[in-house]
């Protein structure tokens, strides 16, 4: 991305062709959480350091598949996200379909064509081309379909997690989410799986424990929605999110870094980040 924002500070020509351009493609927690942090870099930081090119003409677009975005979030939350990403001039599109992709060119089933040197994908994972070749019946994005116990229908030797398992929630009856939190849980029910099984002990099916969902959409912009339906938005569910964030880091030196990086951030409104260029 700043490679090409150097490249059109070299030759403005660029910025026509859509050089400084991003496409984000999928509305869940992830495609909104990265358009809303390069909208605020594009409009902060590199505003200023690149004052000579047109930022109007530095589009952010968010792509979606379905009707709406945070499809997972209650009514309220999804049109809170919808006033947070527009006020920081992100360019909403849903029910659009992604066809194909060129270097510099989105083409969506619709047939309407976006100018963009930079796609960031945020749609969903596939998993690992690998179980491509064992002769199984694949679910949706590569993944294998397992039993109650996570494991492989027919080989009750075999267990399968992570991002190529499709699990499905004995509740809701669908298919659970590439999440980290699904993967920690079925990894650790596996674990715990093969030491009953070693021990001769009775085995239980999978139980996903939902914790709630949450998102940071910017600067003084979250969402939050508990498990009991509950929900947050803006500062309150940004402070929210900052708790739980500093909760799940493995040490107090990590949580020292982490407050003073975000104080100042919020001093010098620079973002917490770092982004490097790279020639790999």
């Amino acid at each position: 991305m700043l490679g090409r924002w150097e490249a059109a500070d070299k030759d403005p020509d660029l910025v026509e062709d859509g050089a400084l351009n991003i496409v984000v493609v999928g509305g869940g927690p992830t495609g909104v959480e990265c358009a809303g942090a390069l909208a605020e870099l594009y409009r902060s930081d590199l505003a200023k350091d690149y004052g000579n090119l047109p930022q109007e003409k530095a589009r952010i677009l968010l792509v979606e598949a379905g009707p709406e975005l945070f499809s997972m979030f209650k009514p309220d939350i999804r049109a809170y996200a919808i006033d947070a990403l527009t006020k920081r001039t992100v360019e909403v599109m849903t029910g659009e379909r992604v066809a194909s992709v060129a270097p510099t060119r989105v083409n969506l089933q619709s047939g309407t064509v976006l100018e963009a040197h930079t796609l960031v994908w945020g749609a969903g994972l596939s998993g690992n081309s690998l179980v491509q070749s064992l002769g199984l019946e694949l679910e949706r994005g590569n993944r294998i379909g397992v039993g109650p116990e996570l494991d492989l229908p027919g080989h009750p030797e075999v267990y399968v997690v992570g991002d190529i398992a499709a699990i499905t929630d004995a509740k809701t009856k669908q298919v659970l989410p590439q999440l980290g939190s699904v993967a920690l849980q079925s990894g650790e029910h596996v674990g715990e799986t093969i030491v009953r099984r070693v021990a001769g002990k009775k085995t239980k099916p999978f139980k996903y424990h939902d914790k709630g969902t949450m998102a940071t959409i910017g600067r003084g912009a979250a969402v939050v929605q508990m498990l009991g339906g509950r929900t947050m938005k803006g500062k309150t569910a940004q402070l929210a999110w900052g708790t739980v964030h500093l909760a799940l880091l493995p040490t107090n030196e990590d949580r020292a870094k982490a407050v003073i990086d975000w104080a100042g951030a919020g001093l010098t409104h620079q973002r917490t980040g770092r982004i490097t260029v790279s020639e790999d």
